[in-house]
């Protein structure tokens, strides 16, 4: 099995960050206090931050 080329993986892990982003900020705005809550969002800018570090 390939383990891909160091883009394509920044890619994936930009993207895998990008929909966790997404999904985190839709369950804050249907259940969610923004106000409490809102640190939760940092998990997925560190996976992103850390995927373009590691390409």
């Amino acid at each position: 099995m390939t383990r891909g080329t160091p883009g394509e993986r920044r890619a994936l892990g930009l993207w895998t960050a990008a929909w966790l982003l997404v999904f985190l900020v839709v369950g804050l705005v249907w259940v969610g206090n923004w106000s409490l809550m809102w640190p939760v969002l940092l998990v997925p800018v560190a996976w992103g931050l850390v995927s373009l570090r590691r390409g």
